[in-house]
């Protein structure tokens, strides 16, 4: 019986957590009607922390309106950076007003300054006219020290 109980409640919250990503509705589950308010336009880094190095940096975010056009946006090295160009695909919602787009760091935004390890970033998602639609940390891990050998 608690098996049961408890895949009737996983599938309860992972059908909570999809409808909230598609942006709301309702549906009956066996514990009751289930409600999921419309939220405003979201976004989410992962992985976090990044670390300091090469790799890639899932950005992802729901909530927009089908088929909008969006902008990335960090502050790198003192400079308002649109990264956009950077992230593959295009950050373009889908019909269900979601995205996800992938930027590969080289480690050359390391390298020239443009990202310091131990710092947290704000990455911005903007409209065709630049507001603000969703931010997120975007959190670089601290650098790892070097060992030193023993002879």
């Amino acid at each position: 019986m608690k098996k049961k109980f408890r895949a009737v409640l996983g599938v309860s919250i992972a059908a909570v957590f999809f409808m909230t990503l598609l942006g709301g509705g309702s549906f009956f589950s066996p514990i009751g009607e289930v409600a999921i308010a419309e939220a405003g336009p979201n976004v989410t880094i992962s992985p976090a922390p990044v670390k300091p190095k090469k790799g890639k940096i899932l950005i992802a975010g729901s909530g927009y309106k089908p088929k909008q056009e969006l902008g990335i946006r960090v502050m790198m090295g003192g400079v308002l950076s649109d990264i956009s160009f950077l992230v593959k695909p295009r950050p373009i919602a889908n019909k269900f007003g979601a995205f996800a787009s992938t930027w590969k760091l080289r480690g050359r935004e390391f390298k020239r300054g443009l990202l310091k390890a131990g710092t947290v970033y704000t990455v911005t998602i903007v409209d065709e006219d630049g507001n603000t639609l969703a931010t997120a940390p975007l959190v670089i891990d601290k650098a790892k020290k070097k060992k030193k050998k023993k002879k």
